[in-house]
């Protein structure tokens, strides 16, 4: 049985990783606004909200963190601040969608190797760090946020998922491994949780040798959930995508 890459198969989902099927309307439209599309300008106005924001919430918390104190960092007032957000909820629901959509971005690109795919997670987690680590380390602690965790989860096991059945796609859902989600679950939380700590603690100058790690613990994962699904081996070896960085 072959194997396929997560940015090709993004139309399947599993029975333990559900997506959800109605996101709050506050996560849809949490970066879209009523009226003719925003000028360029105001589109770079909100981003840089949305980072002093994000960056004032990992400082104070989601709950400790004031729309006050986010004013004042970006040094401006509250009702400039409030014309473009509503809410604090409102805020922090455009963080989280635009952490994911910078995310999703990459997964449209082909599939190069092991490694491949936390080297793009990784370019996007960089470009929005605090809205990032925000999601992975505080998406989950409060049941207006879930939803939009709960799609960070959803987007990293397609990959997952896809990779077990490389370059085909993945059977119908009812036909998968029982123990498919049992595979999948902890390497979810490594994924992204591994890139919280590497985007945090993490040298930059050092990042090839977290992407080859990466790639390793991925390549180990994979033939040892193929041995506890009884998938079919794969007829050969996936390279390693180091881009000529490594030796």
């Amino acid at each position: 049985m072959a194997w396929r890459p997560a940015a090709r198969c993004a139309r399947f989902a599993g029975p333990g990783i559900r997506k959800p099927s109605r996101m709050p309307k506050a996560l849809v439209a949490a970066n879209e606004e009523a009226g003719p599309p925003p000028s360029a300008r105001e589109v770079e106005r909100r981003e840089e909200f949305m980072r002093v924001a994000a960056r004032v919430f990992r400082q104070h918390g989601l709950a400790g963190a004031t729309m006050e104190q986010v004013a004042a960092a970006a040094g401006v007032t509250k009702v400039v601040l409030y014309r473009r957000f509503p809410s604090k909820d409102a805020l922090i629901l455009a963080i989280f969608a635009e952490t994911l959509r910078r995310l999703k971005i990459g997964d449209v690109r082909a599939w190069k190797g092991y490694g491949n795919g936390m080297r793009k997670s990784l370019e996007a987690a960089r470009s929005f760090e605090d809205g990032f680590i925000l999601l992975v380390r505080h998406g989950d602690q409060d049941p207006a946020y879930k939803a939009s965790h709960a799609a960070l989860r959803y987007r990293t096991g397609q990959r997952l998922r896809a990779l077990l059945w490389y370059p085909d796609p993945p059977p119908p859902r009812a036909e998968r491994p029982d123990l498919l989600e049992l595979s999948l679950e902890p390497m979810i939380s490594f994924c992204n949780d591994a890139l919280a700590y590497w985007v945090e603690r993490g040298d930059p100058a050092r990042d090839e040798h977290f992407v080859r790690w990466c790639g390793q613990m991925m390549r180990a994962w994979r033939h040892n959930a193929a041995e506890l699904l009884n998938l079919d081996s794969p007829e050969q070896e996936w390279p390693f995508d180091t881009e000529g960085r490594l030796p």
